[in-house]
């Protein structure tokens, strides 16, 4: 996400989430099968109890991240522009790090390395008779707890970049402010902070298209009992109804999250277009649907890197026609010059270099999507060749006997993310290095 420009959503963004889960859910099975169609409500009844477990984890998840996000980046901008910039980075590098790594991770350091026993991960249900209503509650709190704080690191990451980048799309109130006699805490947390909020609105709901995603490898690590571990099952094992019936109530946890962070504070002007009605929507969750379901192995990392493109198509395109209203092309004209020394000297330029900061960010993107993938499907590991099969079999947790080595040492897991983590890192530091600004 961090790879993408800023993009406003289109209008009732909810509603156009839910009809592409249905519309999605449908095309995978219900064209093939029409008698889908009336086992529909039984496979939703089935995934109802887990939708929502998964949707009290995304909540807690966003709501934390964009606490400790915030807080970091506005804490940031008060101690001086130096610290601003080792936040931001700090954040793409938290963003950048593979789901698959920090869950693999994070249980093998807990109960590999450090000997802590499994039930301090994951609490046993003892028998009514032993237990009380505090342990009980406790029990359930830690369950959450841990798929929470796991799917936090790079959404935090996010909004840590995000609230410093997206401070220069505001407008600079401080040298009026200031001779107004305004405190600096109310120039900060009041009028800096009434601008940049519904800007970070729009980044949530564009957080809550691909959060959902993540949860997918981390409630399959941790065996959480959600619509994250529904999905890992159905995609391992290529399961079309259970894929379908995943894509149609994703879509609906989707709308809800969207609709809670519209309340976040502030809100922005909506676009309508059919680019921007394409771009927000979950394409790499269909992109992984499809990947499973293809005949064709050589088309499964076509359809991510496509599904990557239309995702970040209107951010893109949006970025392009703000540096291209900003080009003095009206006065080279004005001046005598012919329409090929203008494309030439000033258009083609910046051209070249929006172009490269697209490849850098798409190919970033895209390389955190493959790690994801051969997570989820160990198989897609032979379609891959090169330094990138090796950085992603350590991920591709597939039988019992690779996960007991992966508890007893995770640093193949964790040096395979780190990594990935550093290749991703770099593309996007040279996108935002390359790519052309209008400010």
């Amino acid at each position: 996400m961090i790879s993408q420009p800023f993009s406003p959503p289109p209008r009732w963004l909810p509603l156009r989430l839910l009809l592409g889960g249905l519309i999605a859910g449908g095309a995978v099975h219900g064209l093939s099968q029409p008698e889908w169609v009336w086992a529909m409500p039984a496979r939703l009844e089935e995934l109802a109890g887990r939708s929502g477990r998964s949707l009290i984890v995304l909540i807690g998840a966003l709501a934390l991240a964009l606490s400790l996000g915030l807080a970091a980046g506005m804490l940031a901008r008060k101690s001086g522009p130096l610290l601003e910039k080792i936040t931001a980075l700090l954040g793409r590098v938290l963003a950048c790090l593979p789901v698959a790594a920090l869950a693999w991770g994070f249980v093998g350091l807990w109960t590999g390395m450090h000997g802590q026993p499994v039930e301090t991960l994951l609490p046993p249900l003892l028998p009514e008779v032993e237990t009380s209503w505090q342990t009980t509650l406790a029990r359930v709190l830690w369950e959450f707890l841990a798929p929470v704080l796991l799917l936090a690191v790079p959404l935090t990451g996010e909004i840590m970049h995000c609230t410093i980048t997206d401070a220069h799309a505001t407008v600079n109130l401080e040298f009026a402010l200031r001779v107004r006699g305004v405190a600096a805490g109310a120039r900060l947390w009041r009028h800096h902070l009434s601008q940049l909020l519904p800007l970070l609105s729009v980044r949530v709901q564009a957080l809550c298209l691909a959060a959902p995603v993540y949860l997918i490898v981390i409630e399959d690590v941790l065996h959480f009992m959600g619509w994250g571990g529904w999905m890992a099952h159905a995609l391992r094992t290529g399961e079309t109804e259970g894929i379908a019936a995943g894509f149609f109530s994703g879509g609906m946890m989707m709308a809800l999250l969207s609709m809670l962070a519209r309340m976040t504070g502030g809100s922005w002007k909506t676009t309508r277009g059919v680019l921007w009605t394409l771009s927000w929507q979950p394409w790499p969750l269909w992109a992984l649907g499809v990947m499973v379901l293809t005949p064709l192995p050589a088309m499964s990392w076509v359809c991510l890197w496509a599904a990557v493109l239309v995702g970040s198509g209107a951010g893109w395109h949006r970025a392009w026609n703000e540096v291209a209203s900003t080009l003095p092309v009206d006065a080279a004209r004005v001046l005598g010059a012919p329409d090929s020394m203008i494309w030439r000297k000033h258009i083609a330029p910046v051209q070249f270099r929006m172009l490269a900061a697209w490849f850098c960010g798409v190919f970033a993107q895209t390389l955190l999507w493959i790690a994801l993938a051969c997570a989820l499907r160990p198989v897609f590991i032979h379609e891959l060749g090169g330094p990138l099969a090796v950085w992603c079999r350590p991920l591709a947790v597939a039988t019992m006997h690779d996960a007991a080595a992966t508890l007893a040492d995770p640093s193949a897991v964790l040096h395979a993310g780190g990594c990935i983590a550093l290749a991703a890192l770099c593309l996007i530091q040279v996108s935002l290095i390359v790519q052309p600004r209008s400010h």
